[in-house]
């Protein structure tokens, strides 16, 4: 999630191959003045994509999900990947290995698993914001139109997520095949590519955050039997409001316009302020998850009413009056009625009444 990793940061020298890609590249920590510091970040690093397969084993015991666990597994995965070729880039200094340019393939799968990461965290928040607001109507219609625009907004970030990953993949094939010719200009137009999806990411997390503070104020006199889910989810949007903030001011001061030279710690304070907002991003969102079946998902549907028979429950009771009647013992005399009710009252034949215009 941090920025763009990999431009000038290393020694090379050719070898005898033919080809660029051949080309030998030695790398050595004595380009960083602080060896400590690189190692603090790559120790945070390491920490971040522990955490990442501890999240990603507890996504797959995570029950009861009704499916919203599909895009958290491929964000975990996601990250992971973009953790772990981080980790492989820096090993290359640690080490002081001497490889070929074809590290820079490492870099591309980089950047390109961070912006498939942070498009799919966006996309879990939109899914779960759009599973509380349904909770807060009765058809979820009057928050269709959000949906809608939702989406919308999910395809621009991918799209602009994608031109910038082709952009910087130009970048570096320029850098190897040469020759450089405009390619420092071409650089400074990446970053504002790449600084302009950023902050448009910031601005996507405070709508986030606003949309789950709404769910959770709601869910304090409506349609929730528990309010964990949502304020665990809100936890996790602070989290990944902070996390965007800081990306954000990073891009704006240090690469957009480079007027001011990054400090020596920024790599390794962004790797910390990663680790810190990643995994308070990701508890909330697997906490939501996990306690999402507390949630009431019967509320606001009509409810089959059950009606307590005053008289008590089990199987019906005859009255004493209609068992004499109906239902005689031997011995038990016949109960006596009236003379006019026990004979049978004798039926007249039909006989046709003349019409007045026949008499």
């Amino acid at each position: 999630m941090a920025p763009r990793r990999g431009g000038g940061s290393y020694s090379s020298s050719s070898g005898g191959s033919s080809s660029v890609w051949a080309t030998e590249t030695e790398f050595s920590l004595d380009i960083y003045s602080s060896k400590s510091l690189f190692i603090a970040g790559f120790a945070f690093d390491i920490l971040f994509a522990l955490a990442l397969i501890g999240f990603l084993t507890w996504s797959c015991l995570i029950r009861g999900h009704n499916g919203q666990m599909k895009g958290v597994v491929v964000t975990l995965v996601a990250w992971l990947c973009a953790q772990i070729t981080s980790i492989v880039y820096q090993i290359f200094f640690l080490a002081e290995a001497t490889i070929t340019q074809y590290y820079n393939i490492d870099l591309m799968l980089q950047v390109f698993f961070s912006d498939l990461a942070i498009v799919m965290v966006v996309f879990v928040f939109y899914n779960l914001i759009h599973r509380l607001l349904n909770r807060l109507t009765d058809s979820g219609k009057p928050y269709a139109a959000i949906a809608i625009v939702h989406w919308i907004i999910l395809g621009i970030l991918a799209v602009i997520s994608l031109a910038a990953w082709a952009m910087f993949v130009v970048v570096r094939v320029r850098y190897v095949q040469g020759p450089y010719g405009d390619l420092t200009e071409f650089s400074l137009d990446v970053n504002k590519v790449d600084g302009a999806r950023t902050i448009l990411f910031f601005v996507v997390s405070l709508e986030i955050f606003a949309w789950i503070l709404f769910a959770a104020i709601k869910a304090g006199s409506h349609r929730f039997t528990s309010r964990v889910p949502v304020y665990a989810l809100l936890g996790g949007s602070i989290c990944w409001f902070a996390l965007t903030l800081t990306n954000a001011v990073v891009y704006i001061r240090y690469y957009i316009e480079i007027v001011y030279v990054a400090p020596d710690y920024l790599q390794t304070a962004l790797a910390i302020l990663q680790f810190l907002f990643g995994v308070g991003t990701l508890v909330g969102i697997l906490l939501c998850c996990q306690k999402w079946r507390h949630v009431d998902d019967s509320m606001g549907k009509p409810q089959a009413v059950t009606v307590q028979y005053p008289y008590g429950s089990g199987p019906y009771q005859q009255y004493p009056g209609y068992e004499q009647q109906f239902q005689p013992y031997p011995g038990q005399p016949q109960p006596q009625y009236p003379q006019q009710y026990q004979q049978p009252v004798p039926v007249q034949p039909y006989q046709q009444q003349p019409s007045p215009l026949q008499k």
